[in-house]
């Protein structure tokens, strides 16, 4: 029987064997820099085996990488309750130069704030313990810090329903329009407001282009997680798609406006 293959591990795997290739490494060259067998380097390749930390060290180590293995083994780790749809997702935005998103229906989940989420979550695991939620609560808001520490192009486009929608009480959404439109102000995320109208390019699901070095995945929400997508006629589609959202939205200034004066309406 092969072994299995710890589905949260494949990330981790697919970062070393991409790093080992460009170095023009095989699996013993590497084994022996990093002090373990080439059959080693294969399992954790392969998502076979998890790496250890003094394993991941040593990788930084010879990759040159300045702590990223150490910070994607972390990340690993600390999400072993995210849903395995997501994992890839995750790791690929923690590397990500650019994140280009469309939501028609939910404030992104990087931008939620903590009270935000935890309506969302609460409501669509009613039955979860009150610890699995403040996990997910926190594996989710925790993202945007890391992100803007690395200063990559975070773009959001979204539906006027978006801004609208209460969920929760409304402080809540108050407390959620004050979030965006702040990081908005202060550079940190450039944010666009479809308005209202009986047809335009965002009828479609939610979806997220995330741009690593010079390669681009899309990942199309569905209600059970997404699907990715990296063929080069599915990201250009999906690049022409976002390009008419945003010509067919507010300015990033009068969108931040038009935030401003739907806080104002919430008492």
């Amino acid at each position: 029987m092969p072994p299995k293959v710890l589905k949260q591990w494949v990330p981790f795997g697919d970062e070393v064997r991409r790093r080992r290739v460009e170095m023009g490494m095989s699996q013993t060259n590497l084994g022996k820099k990093a002090r373990v067998s080439g059959a080693m380097i294969g399992h954790i390749e392969r998502a076979v085996r998890a790496p250890t930390r003094a394993q991941v060290d040593r990788f930084d180590e010879v990759f040159t990488t300045n702590g990223a293995m150490l910070r994607l083994w972390s990340s690993t780790l600390s999400n072993r309750n995210v849903p395995e749809w997501f994992q890839n997702a995750l790791a690929t935005e923690e590397r990500a130069q650019q994140v280009l998103q469309y939501q028609p229906i939910l404030v992104p989940g990087l931008l939620q704030t903590e009270r935000y989420a935890r309506v969302l979550i609460r409501a669509w695991q009613p039955r979860a313990p009150e610890t699995e939620v403040d996990q997910l609560v926190y594996t989710r808001t925790r993202r945007l810090p890391a992100l803007l520490a690395r200063r990559p192009t975070l773009w959001f486009v979204v539906d006027e329903v978006v801004v609208r929608r209460p969920v929760g009480p409304e402080d809540v959404l108050a407390e959620q329009l004050d979030h965006i439109a702040d990081l908005a102000e202060q550079d940190s995320i450039r944010f666009q407001v479809i308005p209202q109208r009986p047809l335009h390019p965002g009828i479609c699901p939610p979806f997220r282009m995330m741009v690593v070095g010079e390669e681009t995945v899309v990942f199309v929400e569905h209600a059970l997680g997404d699907v990715a997508r990296s063929d080069h006629e599915d990201v250009a589609q999906m690049r022409t798609l976002f390009g008419a959202m945003q010509a067919d939205a507010l300015a990033p200034s009068d969108s931040v406006e038009h935030i401003r004066e739907i806080r104002k309406e919430i008492s």
